[in-house]
């Protein structure tokens, strides 16, 4: 139906790196999450806008992807290019949640509708956490290490239940 294609999207976001490569590049998450919200669009509007920012996020992450193999690219590049990815990711799972939330709402399985916004939630809540710990990195660079470290641990699990929550509403979901 699409939302396979969104939990297998929600693994490449994943950064694994060996030697500065990532073996799961997010521009192939990006267009398995476009292929998906392709199949969904007409059964939300939310699905729809969420679609439209994985065509973007595809283009912007190819073009991060190539400078981060070029050997002059510059962070003064980088660091804007990384916040607008951020930021449209944002808005695609915004979307994406919402969507889930919308269908479940319609089929009366309100429990699912609430699972969906409460994950987006929790999804969002990574990034004022990213930013607070930066912020006592420059303070107090060993608990900086400590809260980095459990803030790896709390992104795995959130995306971990992010792909969970595609799997359930592929079930619950179906036409």
């Amino acid at each position: 139906m699409g939302f396979y294609h969104l939990f297998w999207g929600f693994l490449f976001l994943f950064d694994f790196q060996i030697n500065g490569f990532d073996i799961l590049p997010d521009v192939i998450g990006y267009l398995l999450f476009y292929v998906g919200l392709a199949k969904l669009n007409r059964r939300s509007e939310h699905f729809r806008k969420a679609g439209n920012t994985a065509a973007v996020l595809l283009g912007v992450s190819a073009l991060a992807l190539v400078l981060s193999v070029l050997p002059r690219a510059s962070a003064a590049i980088g660091i804007p290019l990384d916040l607008v990815i951020l930021l449209l990711n944002l808005y695609m799972v915004f979307h994406i949640c919402q969507g889930i939330g919308a269908l479940a709402g319609r089929r009366g399985l309100y429990q699912f509708q609430s699972m969906a916004l409460q994950r987006w939630q929790w999804y969002l809540l990574l990034v004022p956490a990213m930013f607070v710990v930066l912020l006592i990195a420059a303070l107090l660079p060993a608990a900086a290490l400590i809260l980095g470290l459990l803030l790896i641990v709390a992104s795995f699990v959130i995306n971990v239940l992010m792909m969970l929550l595609m799997r359930e509403a592929e079930h619950h979901l179906r036409r």
